[in-house]
């Protein structure tokens, strides 16, 4: 069977620290060939769509994993017209690399919670694992125990990574997360009022938004 593809989905908006850190816990937990970041087009279930434009938030992935052979960005979504389902990703994917090989989608435990709203969601352990990240500080999805998860999930949770790589696609597997404080939102408000946003992000990163001026900061 050839070697589990990672899939990372997110507006990326803009992509900082914490972004690359799970990924690359993501990669050594699930044993992935290749993390490839996936930012979202059009987030059909956000209140509004992105701060930044899309080839904006796509180089600045690009920026970011430069030099990292193990990730990858792939910008479908963006040139994508109408809103962004994953289930439409999913499926390009599993298209493209075939039936047996492990495609293992990463998803937050907020997002998770809320599977059973996502457009057309029972198609989509079928056409991949999920791998549900959980922050150690993260006490309200642990305290609800097995009831955190979707009861209609329940029978595709495993806790065996080795029957996870056996297939496919198929099974929800959680994994701990390092927390760190840093998020899209803080880095935006920092910008809005030219603080600095040095060491949340990438060097790169930082300068490329100045350098356009996104989020409201200085030139």
């Amino acid at each position: 069977m050839a070697p589990a593809l990672g899939l990372y989905g997110g507006t990326f908006d803009p992509v900082h620290f914490g972004h690359l850190r799970l990924a690359t816990e993501m990669r050594e937990a699930f044993r992935l060939e290749r993390v490839v970041f996936l930012p979202a087009g059009h987030p059909w279930q956000r209140e509004r769509d992105t701060y930044a434009a899309g080839a904006h938030r796509v180089r600045m992935l690009e920026l970011a994993i430069a030099g990292e052979p193990a990730f990858a960005v792939d910008d479908r979504e963006v040139r994508r017209e109408g809103p962004s389902y994953t289930v439409d990703t999913l499926g390009e994917y599993r298209r493209e690399h075939g039936p047996e090989r492990p495609l293992v989608f990463l998803c937050g435990t907020d997002a998770f919670a809320r599977i059973e709203t996502w457009h057309r969601w029972e198609a989509l352990l079928d056409l991949a694992h999920f791998a549900v990240a959980v922050r150690a500080d993260d006490t309200a999805w642990q305290s609800k125990g097995p009831g955190a998860v979707p009861k209609a999930l329940w029978p595709r949770v495993t806790m065996s990574l080795k029957d996870l790589l056996a297939k496919p696609a198929g099974h929800v597997m959680t994994f701990a997360m390092t927390p760190l404080a840093i998020s899209s939102t803080a880095i935006r408000s920092l910008a809005r009022i030219s603080s600095s946003i040095r060491y949340l992000t990438p060097d790169p990163v930082v300068d490329f938004i100045h350098q356009h001026q996104l989020y409201g900061s200085p030139a």
